[in-house]
C-alpha cells in the first residue's frame, strides 16, 4: 500500500516530526486518539504517513503536541502538494488562505448546489454525546484566545515601527528618495504580514494606523517620482486603512494625495472633489494643507474668488507643528509659497512679487515646514516673479531658476521640473537668444521626463 502511495515531501516531513513529538512527550497513538477524540486509525495514517490528516485532527494534535502550530502548516502543505502532484506539478508555496475549501462532511455538492447528507446527519446525532475531543478543542479556544491577546506582533515591534514611521515624517521632505525607498518599503511589507495574523482589537488599530502611514509614504514617493499609477494604489490602499481607524491626519493626507495626481494631471475640478469628501474632518495639522490645496486648484479653473477665500483659510489655519506621519505642515514659509504659487495661475503680478521673497527667505530659516520640494516651488516662484508685471528681468528670471537645476539635479521631484518647464516656456522669443536664458533653456531640455528614487 505505502509503495503505492504517491510521492509526497511535506507528508513525508509531517509524519517524521509527528513521531519525534509523540516519542518526546512519551505517548503514543493510542493515547493521542483519546485525547483528541478522533479514531485511533485516522491517527494512525497520520503518524505514518498514510494520508494527509484533516484540518481538525491537526489542530487537535497541535494541542495535544505543543508544537506551535507547525502541525497545521506542514499538513497544509501536504495537501497543497498532494493536490499540486495529481496536476503534475509542484507550485510554490500559497497561503492557505488561498486554498479551494471543500464542502463541509455532511453536505452533498450536486450540480452546484449544496444540500445535506440526512444519513451523515443521523450519525453526528449519535455520536455527539460521546465526543471527547472537546476538551482539545476548548483548549484550541484558549490558545487562540491567547494568540488573539497577544497579537502577532509585540509591544516592543510595534513601538520601533512607530519610532522608525515618526522619523521617516521629519526627514521625508528632504531625504533622497533611494535611500527612503527601501527604508519605507521594508517596514510596510512587515506591517503587512503583520496584519494578516490574528490580534486583539487594540493591536489591529495600531498596526492599521502604521500599514495606513507606511502606504502613504509609498504614495507620496510613488507620485514623486511621476508613477501616477502607483500613486494612486497606494492611495486607495492607505485611505481603506485611513477610514478604518477613523484617523483624521492620515485621512486628510490621503485625500491631499489624490489631489494633488488630479491636480497634476490637470483634473482640477477632481481636484477639488477629492478634497471636498474629506470636508467633515478637521484636524489643526491639516486644516492649512487642505485649503492651499483647494486654492491651487481653483485658481486653475479660474475661479479667483473661491482661490483667494481658501487662501485666506489657509493662512488662517497655519501652524508650526512638527511633522507628524503624513503631509508637511504649512507654516509662515508655506503660506508665502502657496500665496505666491497661486498668484501666478491668478495672474497677479504684485502678489508674486509681495509673496515670493517672504516665502525664499522663510525656507532658509529652515523650520517645521521646511521641505526641500517646496522650497524649491518658492525659488520657482521667485524666478517667476522677474517675469511678470511691465519691467520683466528675464536674464535673472534665468540665473534664479538656474540655481535650482545646478544645486540638485538628480533629486528633483517631477513637481519642481514641472515648474522648470513652465518657467521656460514663459520666456518670449526675443528672450532666447539672451545667453543666460539660452542656458537655462538648454538645461531644461536635458532634464528626464520624470522624476527620480
Amino acid at each position: 500500500m505505502e509503495a503505492e502511495r504517491q510521492r509526497n515531501d511535506a507528508l513525508d516531513e509531517l509524519a517524521t516530526m509527528l513521531q519525534s513529538l509523540i516519542e518526546d512527550n512519551a505517548t503514543n497513538i493510542s493515547r493521542l486518539a483519546e485525547r483528541t477524540g478522533f479514531k485511533r486509525q485516522q491517527v494512525s495514517r497520520a503518524v505514518n504517513g498514510r494520508e494527509v490528516p484533516s484540518p481538525d485532527l491537526s489542530d487537535a494534535l497541535d494541542v495535544v503536541l505543543p508544537c506551535g502550530g507547525a502541525i497545521r502548516r506542514l499538513r497544509d502543505a501536504a495537501d497543497r502538494e498532494k493536490r499540486a502532484r495529481r496536476l503534475g506539478v509542484v507550485p510554490p508555496m500559497r497561503r492557505p488562505t488561498d486554498e479551494y475549501v471543500p464542502a463541509a462532511q455532511g453536505i452533498v455538492v450536486s450540480n452546484d448546489v449544496r444540500t445535506i447528507d440526512q444519513e451523515v446527519v443521523s450519525t453526528n446525532r449519535r455520536e455527539f454525546a460521546a465526543i471527547p475531543a472537546l476538551p482539545a478543542l476548548s483548549a484550541l479556544a484558549a490558545s487562540t484566545r491567547q494568540r488573539i491577546e497577544t497579537g502577532s506582533a509585540s509591544d516592543r515591534t510595534l513601538d520601533e515601527l512607530e519610532s522608525d514611521v515618526d522619523e521617516i515624517a521629519q526627514v521625508y521632505g528632504s531625504a533622497p528618495h533611494l535611500a527612503l525607498l527601501g527604508e519605507v518599503a521594508g517596514r510596510w511589507k512587515q506591517i503587512e504580514s503583520i496584519l494578516d495574523g490574528r490580534m486583539s482589537a487594540g493591536t489591529r488599530t495600531r498596526v492599521t494606523l502604521l500599514g495606513g502611514q507606511l502606504t502613504y509614504f509609498l504614495g507620496r514617493l510613488a507620485f514623486n517620482t511621476n508613477d501616477f499609477r502607483s500613486a494612486r494604489r497606494f492611495a486607495g490602499l492607505a485611505g481603506t486603512y485611513a477610514h478604518e481607524i477613523g484617523e483624521p491626519v492620515l485621512i486628510m493626507s490621503v485625500a491631499a494625495l489624490q489631489s494633488s495626481v488630479a491636480y497634476h494631471t490637470q483634473r482640477y475640478r477632481q481636484a477639488v472633489a477629492a478634497l471636498s469628501i474629506v470636508r467633515h474632518v478637521r484636524h489643526p495639522y491639516m486644516d492649512a494643507r487642505i485649503a492651499a490645496y483647494e486654492a491651487r486648484a481653483y485658481a486653475k479653473m479660474g475661479d479667483h474668488d473661491n482661490a483667494r477665500a481658501a487662501l485666506n483659510r489657509m493662512e488662517a489655519a497655519s501652524c508650526s507643528m512638527a511633522p507628524m506621519p503624513g503631509e508637511t505642515p504649512v507654516g509662515p514659509a508655506a503660506v508665502a509659497m502657496f500665496r505666491s504659487g497661486v498668484a501666478i495661475s491668478l495672474d497677479d503680478a504684485d502678489m508674486v512679487q509681495e509673496w515670493a521673497p517672504i516665502a525664499v527667505a522663510g525656507y532658509r530659516r529652515k523650520g517645521s515646514d521646511f521641505t526641500v520640494e517646496e522650497s524649491q516651488h518658492a525659488v520657482m516662484s521667485y524666478a517667476s516673479s522677474y517675469l511678470v508685471g511691465p519691467d520683466p528681468e528675464p536674464e535673472e528670471a534665468a540665473r534664479v531658476a538656474m540655481g535650482v537645476i545646478s544645486t540638485a539635479p538628480d533629486a528633483l521631484t517631477h513637481t519642481v521640473k514641472a515648474r522648470l518647464r513652465q518657467c521656460a516656456s514663459s520666456f518670449s522669443p526675443t528672450h532666447h537668444r539672451l545667453p543666460a536664458v539660452a542656458s537655462y533653456l538648454e538645461a531644461c531640455r536635458t532634464l528626464p521626463a520624470g522624476g527620480t528614487v
